[in-house]
């Protein structure tokens, strides 16, 4: 059995129990969220940064040095072992940011799907007018504290 998040188990008479793992489901999704999302970042900044120092290393000393002269430019590109390893760092770093980024893409998806089923079925969830009222104190403390927003259905 999964533990469900402190503050979501304090609402007490706010909401039922399964309203309640519905909720900690939609925390949970949210966390896989930023995970990923943050993971994506850093592979995106990793090969950024390489990329970047790779052109100003080949222009410092490769393409400046040789004078603009294209045959001397490849054989120095081409005869250094360092230069094909660092190609494949970065040909490594963004093929991470492509599956962090796709990975990302179906938590967000999955997130967004949760997200709403719970605005739709709020109606179910909360079905005495007292509840109603709840409702909106539980849309809150979600909002204020995990940053979900569940008043409405657009992203």
């Amino acid at each position: 059995m999964a533990i469900i998040e402190t503050r979501i188990q304090l609402l007490k008479d706010h909401t039922d129990e399964p309203t309640k793992k519905m909720l900690h489901h939609l925390v949970e999704r949210k966390r896989k969220l930023e995970k990923y999302k943050n993971k994506c970042f850093h592979a995106q900044f990793f090969t950024f940064v390489l990329v970047m120092g790779f052109i100003v290393y080949l222009y410092a000393f490769i393409i400046k040095p040789a004078g603009n002269q294209v045959g001397v430019i490849f054989h120095k590109l081409f005869d250094g072992t360092y230069h094909i390893l660092v190609v494949l760092l970065i040909v490594a770093g963004y093929a991470t940011a492509q599956f962090y980024k796709k990975k990302e893409e179906k938590a967000e998806s999955e997130y967004h799907n949760l997200r709403c089923e719970v605005i739709r079925k709020s109606a179910d969830l909360w079905p005495q007018p007292t509840q109603w009222k709840n409702r909106h104190e539980v849309f809150t403390m979600m909002k204020n504290e995990y940053d979900i927003n569940l008043f409405h259905e657009s992203k």
